[in-house]
């Protein structure tokens, strides 16, 4: 208990002070509603709720099947299959939205050349539902997978051997028992798109009528000042609350649908063989597959190349030479070693709060990864925007001055993604065998030792891929960087984000581009670490 006192005072005073700061610049929940019942904000709700439940959809619509595939059956390429299916959780969004933008902008996108003005626009609700659910497909496809790996093959086989044909087996046992794990990602499916900002900002702000969106808005908000944080914060308020429900309800899903596997089953199971289907279903697979994933970043690649944006005739390397200036190099330097911090404290950390084994601890370090990110970017604003100064001893000061600096960026990445070192510390340890560390302690060693001798050994591959995907996710966010970042300063998201939305696609695009090969790269060498070591 008292290991676990530091962590709990850091995350109070990190997380949940800031959150009632929030709340008290709000104001009083009887002044809440008039600003919640206004035109302006009624709109940015309804375009919240009309994206998120179709991205959810999308997700839904097209991670079953792909989840059925890549778990149950021969398809084509199977391997390479599930890479492209989880690739969209290591690269943002808003990229995503710029491959779709050059491709189907009704004025000069890659697809209105080839079918004509009119007929495709990326734009508005429609389009931010598309690039959300394909952007969170993973969501859809590895909570679904992981059930059908874990339902009871005895099931559908007394199904088959009572007549039941594929589909018949598939219809009235295999999807009922899937189904609350499949609803359970499309819950968070909406969470992460009710809390996204850049797509809805590309594609919603310039459409045409303009399509809102609360996480919008409250930026618009910001933008205003003081006389604007109060605002913000009462439509925070509103967007945390709508979070909080739906997490609540993904919860009571989660636990209502849980599919349990019996001991001995569902082992060694022979995957389900399409026969003469296969060439036909793989195809469809695959292209599916590459139109919502591939094609855009083949697009963002394209646009880089472009002589002028939307030109498609003619391809160059002119504007490559972005990627070396000053104020790119400095962005790209600023964001690798926020990434690179980042990435360390949240493994440290995570480790340390696995090692208490509270689990009330736990639970609390997995709190702001349930938090909307600008809501979280947001407290931290209020809180740190002046210097907290503490007196000891009525003689000696200290002053914590993190508005405005580099710092408070760093302190949002942690805390935002600590929950993701704390669960991989925390089920590698729960898998470790602790015999090693006995027999080193009975050698001698001292509890450290015996811990970097025996135990670290086994969970160093889980938290290496925990710091991984916190660098990826980290090295481009957008959301809360865009509120926090130091006045006159970059980082590749907000670099990005000014280039494509204000100045110049294709030299965003270019960056873009550096920054996809960056995360290939990165998921190359994973990949084939994780082939060596099998």
């Amino acid at each position: 208990m008292k290991r676990a006192l530091p962590f709990a005072l850091a995350l109070l005073g990190t997380v949940f002070i800031p959150l009632a700061v929030l709340l008290a610049k709000s104001g009083s929940p009887a002044t809440w509603a008039p600003l919640w019942l206004s035109d302006a904000a009624t709109r940015a709700l309804t375009g919240t709720l009309v994206s998120s439940l179709g991205a959810a959809s999308v997700a839904l619509l097209l991670g079953v099947p792909f989840a059925w595939l890549v778990a149950r059956t021969d398809v084509a390429g199977l391997r390479v299959m599930r890479t492209v299916l989880t690739l969209p959780s290591a690269i943002p969004p808003y990229i995503w939205t710029m491959g779709w933008i050059a491709l189907a902008n009704p004025k000069s996108g890659w697809l209105t050349l080839l079918v004509g003005q009119g007929r495709v626009d990326i734009y508005g609700f429609g389009g931010m539902a598309f690039v959300l659910g394909t952007s969170a497909l993973p969501l859809v496809v590895l909570s679904t997978a992981a059930a059908l790996e874990r339902i009871d093959p005895s099931l559908e086989e007394a199904a088959r051997l009572s007549g039941a044909t594929a589909a018949r087996t598939f219809r009235s046992v295999t999807l009922p028992l899937i189904t609350p794990a499949a609803m359970s990602g499309a819950a968070l499916v909406f969470v992460f798109a009710s809390a996204s900002f850049g797509v809805p900002y590309l594609l919603g702000v310039s459409a045409n009528p303009p399509a809102p969106t609360l996480t919008t808005r409250i930026y618009g908000e910001v933008l205003m000042g003081e006389a604007g944080l109060s605002r913000a914060a009462v439509l925070s308020v509103e967007l945390l609350l709508l979070a909080v429900l739906v997490l609540g309800l993904n919860a009571w899903i989660a636990r209502a649908g849980r599919v349990r596997l019996p001991r001995g089953k569902g082992l060694g199971r022979a995957l389900v063989s399409l026969g003469r289907a296969r060439l036909p279903v793989s195809l469809g697979a695959w292209l599916v597959a590459g139109v919502v994933i591939l094609l855009p970043l083949g697009a963002v690649f394209l646009t880089g190349l472009q002589p002028t944006w939307g030109q498609w005739g003619s391809f160059t390397l002119k504007h490559w030479g972005v990627v070396l200036q000053p104020r790119t190099l400095h962005a790209a330097g600023v964001s690798l070693g926020l990434a690179g911090a980042a990435a360390l404290l949240v493994v440290a950390v995570g480790l340390a709060i696995a090692l208490t084994r509270q689990r009330w601890l736990e639970t609390l370090a997995d709190a702001p990864s349930a938090i909307p990110g600008t809501v979280l970017a947001l407290a931290l604003l209020v809180t740190f925007s002046r210097d907290v100064r503490f007196v000891a001893f009525e003689q000696v000061a200290f002053v914590l001055a993190l508005g405005n600096t580099f710092w408070l960026l760093l302190l949002s990445y942690v805390v935002k993604h600590l929950a993701l070192g704390v669960r991989s510390a925390s089920d590698s340890l729960a898998q470790a065998d602790p015999t090693l560390g006995e027999a080193a302690r009975l050698s001698g060693a001292g509890r450290l030792r015996a811990f970097i001798d025996g135990i670290f050994p086994q969970v160093r591959g889980a938290l290496a891929g925990a710091a991984l995907l916190t660098f990826l996710t980290v090295v481009s966010e957008l959301t809360m960087s865009v509120l926090l970042i130091p006045t006159g300063s970059d980082v590749l998201g907000t670099l990005l984000f000014e280039l494509q939305s204000y100045a110049d696609p294709s030299s965003a695009a270019v960056i873009a581009s550096a920054l996809l090969l960056v995360v290939l790269a990165a998921l190359t060498v994973q990949m084939s670490r994780r082939a060596e070591a099998r």
